[in-house]
């Protein structure tokens, strides 16, 4: 996935360096000028935990009251998504407006070992980029079986002529089952287990083929989760817009489609950061290894007017750019390293000795 930019040579046409986006997109790698290298921004990067469950009513839902004594059982097919967990990881994409270049030129610069990701983001210099910041999807348990009743039916419940007799027929059978667990329980069933393991056995498969045959009056309902991702990338404040949202037929859906409810998300920066007290770096006047000084954050979801979760995380595009002298790393073997996702400096260890 990374590049040992010594091995990695292109030729690219030379371009003034500011912190405005160029007509012309820059091409990272070495060049006559030196190692040309992206600054990231932060993109947010939600992942949602969204449960589906579905109901699926049995053949005998309108018996459930007669034989059952359950008033409450549903009659329709239903389908519910809803959200049972958020969290947010945070990914650096290559920011066209923070394009610069090392020069390798005198002392220890010019055995340099630069990083870079694939999109040409500055990782570390004579290091290993930093790992360990991926996410690891969720992974669903799986689910729990649910008994075929028909192979619990009887001949006589098949050959019955109507759904009413089945459903008469199918409540009979299931008073006996309940009767024969009584019996089992209470040592009087005629064929007695001959020790406990074998009597837990036969009850097991009593409640399975009871639970079973009662679904077709009662229904089956399934749960599912899985994890959906949405991301987000600001590049400013924002008082409040919606995010996505979400169905309970369809789950969570894009931000347009008005048959979900909408989700939205403010943005604050938490730390307002005066930019104009940092001025655009400009690598003609001065040389040396631009970084990012991340600002922060404040990312709240909201479901309507209900406030669900708010998190305050580093944001390197509402912070600046600050320059790391060059004589750093043409007198010392340098070690740097930068946060991924928001280019920060992470770590900087000078090898002594080594000047």
């Amino acid at each position: 996935m990374k590049k040992l930019i010594l091995a990695f040579l292109c030729m690219v046409m030379w371009l003034p360096l500011s912190a405005q986006p160029e007509a012309t997109p820059m091409t990272a790698g070495r060049t006559a000028e030196g190692i040309v290298y992206f600054l990231p921004k932060t993109a947010f990067n939600f992942h949602l935990l969204v449960e589906k469950k579905t109901y699926q009513p049995g053949p005998f839902a309108r018996y459930a009251s007669r034989y059952l004594r359950k008033n409450d059982v549903r009659q329709e097919s239903e389908t519910d998504y809803r959200i049972i967990k958020i969290e947010v990881t945070q990914t650096g994409i290559r920011d066209t407006s923070k394009c610069y270049a090392l020069k390798l030129k005198g002392g220890k610069c010019e055995t340099a070992e630069v990083r870079l990701s694939d999109d040409g983001v500055l990782l570390a210099v004579n290091d290993e980029p930093i790992s360990g910041l991926e996410h690891f999807p969720f992974q669903a348990l799986p689910q729990k079986s649910h008994a075929d009743a028909n192979r619990f039916m009887t001949e006589e419940v098949r050959a019955a002529g109507s759904t009413a007799k089945m459903a008469e027929l199918t409540a009979a059978q299931m008073a006996d089952l309940r009767e024969s667990r009584e019996q089992l329980i209470t040592g009087e069933a005629e064929e007695m287990p001959q020790d406990n393991e074998q009597l837990q056995q036969m009850i097991r498969e009593i409640d399975s083929e009871y639970a079973a045959l009662a679904s077709l009056f009662l229904g089956v309902e399934l749960c599912d989760t899985t994890e959906q991702e949405v991301t987000f990338c600001p590049d400013g404040e924002i008082a409040r817009e919606v995010f996505f949202r979400l169905s309970k037929k369809r789950g969570v859906v894009d931000k347009d489609d008005l048959s979900g409810v909408p989700y939205y998300i403010k943005v604050e920066d938490v730390y307002q950061v005066n930019v104009a007290k940092y001025p655009p770096a400009d690598q003609k006047k001065h040389e040396g290894l631009y970084v990012n000084v991340p600002g922060r954050v404040r990312l709240s979801l909201y479901s309507e007017d209900t406030l669900l979760q708010t998190f305050e995380l580093p944001a390197a595009q509402f912070g600046f750019v600050e320059l790391r002298d060059a004589q750093l790393f043409k007198r010392y073997v340098t070690h740097l390293q930068l946060h991924p996702a928001t280019g920060a400096v992470v770590s900087t260890r000078v090898e002594e000795g080594k000047k």
